[in-house]
């Protein structure tokens, strides 16, 4: 590192999640309802948009505005589904991004038992943290490398998992088609690197596009279309994708979950993409996620 830069460390000052993470609060109980239902907390979801519009962001792309509270949601329904709770990217607390390889020496380091040596041991191993975190998770794709925005990551197998979210407030007919093309390069771009990683898009999108028939015709196509596995193709679709619809016009977050297809649906989204994620990587893994899952009794489950 050289003498004053920063790098991509980030103050709490500057910390953009800060908010989000303190609005969270206690997380709601295993998720996983008999047959293997999945049931997202949809009241999480709208009081994280709403920290967004309360502090001006929402409307505010610069800021990762809507898509941001859906980056802390869509974390926070890994972690009640049982996946360890630092290896999943954004981590609540700073740095946002931690080598899972150095939190778990951390946590099982010994401290002494002289108080004052145990605090010096304490506050170096934080140091240490810090400086070997990030507030950014950035991916070395197979053509350039990527900020993704939820990652589950480790030194000895790469990209386990990857969640890109992308946002559309405005303009439908007119934004989608952008949309489309950089969530296809984005897929291209992490499939080509990492093939085994489950990797889900989350698309949110302000209600009013509903009453545009044909933007919001689209845009269910673009998801359906990025989320279809071809034979002899497999790597070439998000393993799950989903559509969230919001509204904020008067000041107060709203979800508009009537208008969203079933097979894009929040619930749909973390029941595909979660059993994914246990397919590809090695049984003794995510031990409690793969519990919470099996004991739902989903269909198709290995015996």
């Amino acid at each position: 590192m050289h003498p004053g830069r920063e790098d991509d460390r980030v103050t709490p000052k500057d910390d953009r999640l800060a908010e989000l993470y303190a609005a969270v609060g206690r997380l709601k109980p295993n998720p996983w309802k008999q047959g293997g239902v999945y049931q997202h907390d949809a009241d999480l979801l709208k009081r994280l948009i709403q920290v967004q519009v309360d502090n001006g962001k929402a409307d505010n792309a610069q800021t990762g505005g809507v898509a941001t509270a859906v980056d802390v949601w869509v974390a926070c329904e890994l972690r009640r589904a049982g996946i360890e709770a630092d290896t999943v990217w954004p981590r609540p607390e700073q740095p946002r991004v931690v080598s899972q390889s150095l939190v778990k020496a951390a946590n099982r380091f010994r401290f002494a038992r002289n108080p004052a040596q145990a605090e010096i041991e304490r506050r170096t191993i934080a140091s240490l943290v810090a400086l070997a975190g990030s507030g950014r998770s950035t991916v070395i794709g197979g053509q350039f490398p990527k900020e993704v925005d939820v990652v589950i990551a480790d030194d000895d197998r790469g990209l386990e998992l990857a969640v890109s979210t992308k946002a559309m407030t405005d303009s439908y007919a007119k934004n989608i088609s952008n949309r489309w093309e950089e969530a296809s390069g984005d897929l291209l771009n992490i499939r080509r690197r990492f093939p085994l990683a489950a990797f889900g898009f989350a698309f949110i999108a302000t209600d009013p596009v509903v009453k545009e028939a044909t933007p919001f015709d689209r845009m269910k196509d673009m998801l359906r279309k990025l989320s279809t596995v071809v034979v002899g193709a497999e790597g070439s679709a998000y393993d799950s994708a989903c559509l969230i619809l919001t509204n904020w016009s008067r000041g107060k977050a709203r979800l508009n979950q009537t208008d969203v297809p079933d097979d894009l649906s929040a619930d749909r989204f973390f029941e595909r993409l979660l059993p994914a994620l246990f397919s590809r990587s090695p049984i003794t893994d995510h031990r409690r996620a793969r519990e919470l899952w099996l004991a739902s009794d989903p269909p198709n489950a290995p015996l």
